[in-house]
């Protein structure tokens, strides 16, 4: 097994199929997602050193870039079920989780925030639980592309569900928020809101996603 953290040999990525590649590069974007959620995890609990520690890997590891010149370079050469388009797309759409996650990573980074009290704690902690399921729940669905289409078509509706009801947690917390007595142009009220509707950001890039895996089932499951 392939360790995210270390470089990846080009050889073994050579002889790796474009399922493969697809596979080890979800694994490689979810991995530093997870460790995204983490990070404002240890921000929620007010451990800015792990949170300040965890932020900055995501910013700066790039491991993924030598998977995703591989892919580039095999798949004009490859013989797929989809069509090449669809699989570039595809690929496009797990690296813009890693371009969302690093630009989430900078702008929390410019402030060390203290939460208001444990409600709100707590409703964070909801909000990163429910996208800690959705991002190893898009994970399953993109690897499982290759082998079996309808099980991954079923995962998709489970991450919109999951999707909703983190929605429904981002409004009352920001209900909560508005209703604060703090100036309305305070740091910490700019930083919690920006906090909320980037976290949802993700998670509707996530759920996104999640359609357009299931327009691929019903694109080619015909050909089943």
């Amino acid at each position: 097994m392939i360790k995210m953290e270390e470089e990846i040999d080009d050889k073994i990525l050579s002889k790796m199929s474009i399922d493969e590649l697809t596979r080890l590069f979800m694994d490689a974007i979810n991995e530093q997602n997870l460790k995204l959620i983490e990070g404002i995890e240890h921000l929620v609990e007010e451990n800015f050193k792990e949170f300040k520690k965890n932020l900055t890997y995501v910013i700066k590891t790039n491991t993924e870039v030598a998977i995703k010149k591989k892919f580039e370079s095999k798949i004009f050469k490859s013989k797929l079920m989809f069509s090449k388009a669809d699989r570039l797309k595809l690929f496009n759409k797990i690296n813009d989780i890693k371009n969302i996650g690093e630009f989430l990573a900078n702008k929390l980074l410019l402030y060390m925030v203290v939460f208001p009290d444990e409600e709100f704690k707590l409703q964070i902690q909801n909000i990163l639980k429910s996208l800690r399921i959705i991002s190893n729940y898009l994970s399953d669905a993109v690897k499982l592309i290759g082998s079996d289409l309808s099980k991954a078509r079923d995962i998709c509706e489970d991450i919109k569900e999951e999707r909703r009801r983190m929605r429904k947690t981002e409004w009352r917390l920001l209900d909560k928020l508005y209703n604060y007595d703090m100036d309305y142009l305070s740091r910490t009220f700019l930083y919690l809101k920006e906090l909320i509707e980037n976290v949802m950001m993700l998670a509707d890039h996530i759920k996104n996603f999640s359609e357009y895996i299931q327009f691929l089932a019903t694109k080619y499951l015909i050909f089943e």
